[in-house]
């Protein structure tokens, strides 16, 4: 029986208090120790997740406070190598320390068949262990610094060196305690690059996170459904969980690098046909059956951008649209634009390999609508519309009986006139509408036999609404602003377009002036207008002539004449940015959002966020770490 017992410091493994107690007890065997101990003394010192701990406090002097879950919890490696275990399953190797069924527990984690290998030397700290002899005394060993993968002191963020103490000396019943005389530094210091450190130093700080928090311990299949839901907001599989997994395994390698993985024995590889031949990480997500080690999951959250805490305790669900309920897009209804619809089934395009949402709202009104949404104003986008309903139709009827033109009724149910045409034939309603030229016609003189006449109706609506909005523009100005509409009607509807684009402006014996001056008036106040929205709205758009000109559709203008524009010019060259001012406001727009997000601001997380190219991160590095600290002064 011991008659003393050292008190833990923070972060000491159970064996240094051990190793501890032995040097002070003055027992000369280690024998003599273990007996004190454990009250025999054939049991073996095991550094990270020892047993017989029941041996232990029934040995502790009269009248201690500790329990079997105080130490375990707080001075063993369980809470690291149990976070990933299902309740039971933990639960169990809790049971295994406390027992005397030691030999089961690295078999019950999956330490046996994993190819992440023990430390073989006990790791530390130089600037703890100065600090220790200075404050304490002595040096002892710390938790997280014997976890492999943890390559960085996450107090100090200074780089792990080995001790000469083996994990598994040649007695394996003896404690090996922490001293300078074994904790001397040999050989050159280590110096990791930047984007090694910043990683390592992550990867740390989360594991500190899981050993000093109480996590709630989850299923493998919570774990996968997390990653799965994950992975579809980032883009990397599809509604139905089909991992891209090629494209998936190369951003991660990426992300982190082959030096670094290596590092962390995580590496992925590579065959001669871009395919892994050594995929730990789609096993870790496909496979329900199977454990994988912590160090690995915690690389695979980091990545993808979930914290501890939201990984254990958050549930992440994809919602490609947003939380319900959803506007109804019925302009016939009278909740039309309110959020009544709590009915949306999500598919899969096949086509375009995005989500799609069918919103089903109880007035009749059917609706698709391609995803995921980005912004707020997404949410009252109809990329098709499948059923129109009762409410729609009855209005149809109404506004029919009330012989209002084809345009005006086809504008009240906010439709194109041939969709009007078309329900009123389905509906077998009787019609009034007059046969006149001008725009009207235009869009409804159409051969309604033509297989692509909602198509065609589609694309003509779009080039007029944009002659409207740009009456000054040339055909190949409306050309530049809209290329994709002005390509489909010059292949498909050629004779249509010509009839109705600009004529060609004749420039013999023009006298007419232009009134710059006026036009300068004008055209800035458009410009400071679109630079204020391209400053405030969104995510972030350099300001570039060619980017405000194209925002207000005269781009051509602005690049060939804007030294007649001298008000306009003033200003854009005032606010125009150069690659390094964008980069930088890119970094506050990204620190932004993660905060919004509740996300720790770290390097890596601004730059990704921030999408800023690895060879100007060290460029931006001092700006980025300003930002981070007046943020977190704030915060204070």
């Amino acid at each position: 029986m011991m008659t003393f017992f050292p008190v833990p410091y923070k972060d000491e493994l159970l064996y240094s208090v051990l190793a501890r107690y032995h040097v002070r007890s003055g027992n000369v065997s280690i024998k003599a120790t273990q007996k004190d101990i454990y009250g025999t003394d054939s049991i073996t010192a095991i550094m990270d997740l020892p047993s017989h701990i029941y041996r232990i406090m029934d040995n502790l002097p009269v009248g201690h406070h500790y329990t079997p879950e105080y130490l375990i919890a707080n001075h063993t490696l369980y809470p690291f190598y149990a976070a990933f275990l299902s309740s039971e399953h933990a639960a169990k190797v809790k049971e295994s320390m406390i027992g005397d069924k030691g030999g089961s527990i690295y078999n019950r984690i999956g330490l046996m068949a994993s190819s992440v290998k023990f430390n073989q030397y006990f790791k530390f700290c130089p600037k703890c262990a100065d600090e220790e002899v200075y404050n304490l005394g002595e040096m002892y060993w710390h938790r997280i610094h014997q976890i492999p993968g943890v390559l960085v002191c996450p107090e100090h963020n200074t780089p792990l060196y080995d001790s000469q103490v083996p994990v598994r000396g040649y007695n394996k019943h003896d404690y090996r305690l922490a001293t300078p005389e074994t904790c001397k530094i040999n050989y050159p210091k280590l110096n990791y690059p930047d984007n090694i450190m910043d990683k390592a130093i992550n990867i740390a700080q989360d594991i500190d996170y899981m050993l000093n928090n109480k996590t709630e311990n989850k299923s493998l299949k919570w774990f996968k459904g997390q990653y799965i839901n994950r992975l579809k907001e980032l883009g990397f599989a599809n509604i139905n969980g089909r991992i891209k997994q090629k494209e998936l395994l190369e951003s991660f390698v990426n992300f982190y690098g082959h030096r670094f993985l290596r590092m962390v024995q995580s590496d992925i590889g590579f065959n001669s046909n871009g395919n892994s031949n050594s995929n730990w990480l789609y096993e870790m997500i496909r496979r329900n059956n199977r454990s994988s080690h912590p160090i690995r999951h915690l690389l695979f959250t980091h990545f993808l951008g979930i914290s501890p805490l939201h990984i254990f305790n958050k549930k992440i669900e994809y919602k490609p649209f947003g939380e319900r309920p959803w506007p109804c897009l019925n302009s016939a209804a009278s909740h039309y634009l309110k959020p009544v619809i709590n009915d949306m089934e999500l598919k899969y395009g096949a086509d375009s390999k995005s989500p799609i949402g069918v919103f089903i709202c109880d007035c009749g009104f059917v609706y698709l609508r391609t995803g995921p949404d980005r912004e707020e104003k997404d949410r009252y986008k109809i990329t098709k519309i499948k059923h129109f309903g009762s409410v729609w139709e009855n209005k149809l009827k109404k506004l029919t009986n009330q012989r209002l033109s084809l345009r005006e009724t086809a504008r009240q149910l906010a439709v194109d006139p041939a969709t009007v045409k078309k329900y009123a034939k389905k509906l077998d309603l009787k019609t009034y509408w007059l046969k006149r030229g001008g725009e009207d016609q235009k869009i409804v003189n159409i051969n309604e036999e033509d297989s692509s006449v909602e198509k065609k109706v589609s694309f003509r609506r779009e080039w007029l609404n944009l002659i409207k909005q740009y009456p000054h523009s040339s055909k190949t100005e409306l050309r530049q602003l809209n290329n994709r509409v002005f390509t489909w009607l010059y292949r498909n509807d050629r004779n249509w377009l010509n009839r109705n684009s600009p004529k060609i402006k004749s420039t013999v014996n023009d006298n007419h002036r232009v009134d710059w001056e006026q036009r300068d008036e004008e055209i800035y106040e458009n410009v400071r207008i679109a630079v204020n929205d391209m400053l405030t709205v969104g995510k972030p758009v350099r300001i570039t002539i060619s980017s405000v000109g194209s925002r207000i559709g005269i781009r051509p203008l602005l690049e060939k004449h804007l030294d007649k524009l001298p008000m306009t010019k003033a200003y854009l060259n005032d606010k125009t940015e150069s690659i390094k001012d964008f980069q930088i406001r890119r970094l506050q727009w990204a620190v932004q959002e993660l905060q919004k997000d509740g996300q720790d601001l770290s390097l890596w997380r601004i730059y990704r966020k921030a999408g800023i190219r690895e060879k100007f991160q060290k460029d931006l590095q001092e700006e980025a770490i300003k930002l981070i600290v007046e943020k977190n002064n704030l915060c204070l």
